[in-house]
């Protein structure tokens, strides 16, 4: 259970961890980070790709919702070319390609409010798309700190608040992830197994978003200095795999 204590401990570290500071360049002098960053935008990318795909084919004219998942798709997806960029603009073009991300993970947590509505509250409703609205300032302020730390103008800033990343992008989603299963359980005659016995690609979607979880977990570890020595801060394909899982 979180108490005032926990958070203030996790403050405390947060504020005392030394994050390893990325040179606003391609990555060609580090083979490692190269395969790794190549490998991440590749596999972010193509997924973005065959998932619009799969939601053009399967558009019915008129409905809101399957635009919304088009366009998140669609904004996505510069942000999975910026290792092509030449050394001349590649903190600019990172940061902006970043910006499109931003807007979709937003889009992403309206879209789940859309599919969650019929399941919740009137004031649970709107206390969700209400703290999605109240997270917004973070993301302007994120996006500023891409700037101005990928072109090496001022790292403060993105130093501070990348720790407090998952804290705005990530609720509404587990969130999300959990009321499915409450609501299989709840208004289904059958269990969880059963289910995905019945339908293989239910249990492929829980898979995906139980997935999405483990690499939000792996995210928060890769900036909070657990895995320092192995993953230098904005070389994150943690986020971008977990992306991948529930585009699924």
């Amino acid at each position: 259970m979180t108490t005032p204590k926990n958070i203030r401990s996790f403050a405390l570290s947060v504020k005392d961890f030394d994050l390893v500071r990325r040179t606003a360049k391609p990555p060609d002098d580090d083979p490692a980070a190269l395969v790794l960053e190549a490998w991440s935008q590749g596999l972010m990318t193509g997924s973005l790709v065959i998932m619009a795909a799969v939601t053009v084919a399967n558009m019915r004219p008129g409905v809101l919702l399957h635009k919304l998942i088009l366009l998140e798709l669609i904004l996505a997806l510069a942000h999975g070319t910026f290792i092509f960029a030449p050394d001349s603009v590649y903190g600019w073009y990172l940061a902006t390609s970043a910006i499109g991300l931003i807007i979709s993970w937003s889009l992403h947590n309206v879209i789940a409010w859309m599919k969650n509505r019929p399941f919740m509250g009137r004031k649970l409703s709107l206390f969700y798309v209400g703290t999605i609205i109240l997270a917004q300032p973070y993301w302007a302020t994120e996006i500023y700190a891409n700037f101005a730390y990928f072109n090496n103008i001022n790292p403060i800033v993105y130093e501070k608040i990348r720790p407090w990343e998952a804290l705005f992008r990530d609720p509404w989603w587990i969130y999300t992830t959990c009321n499915l299963f409450w609501v299989v359980k709840k208004h289904y005659g059958f269990g969880i197994f059963e289910l995905v016995r019945e339908c293989p690609r239910f249990g492929l979607m829980l898979a995906s978003m139980c997935l999405s979880i483990v690499f939000i977990v792996l995210d928060v570890l890769s900036v909070t200095g657990a895995l320092q020595s192995a993953m230098p801060l904005g070389i994150n394909p943690f986020w971008k795999v977990r992306s991948n899982s529930y585009y699924l």
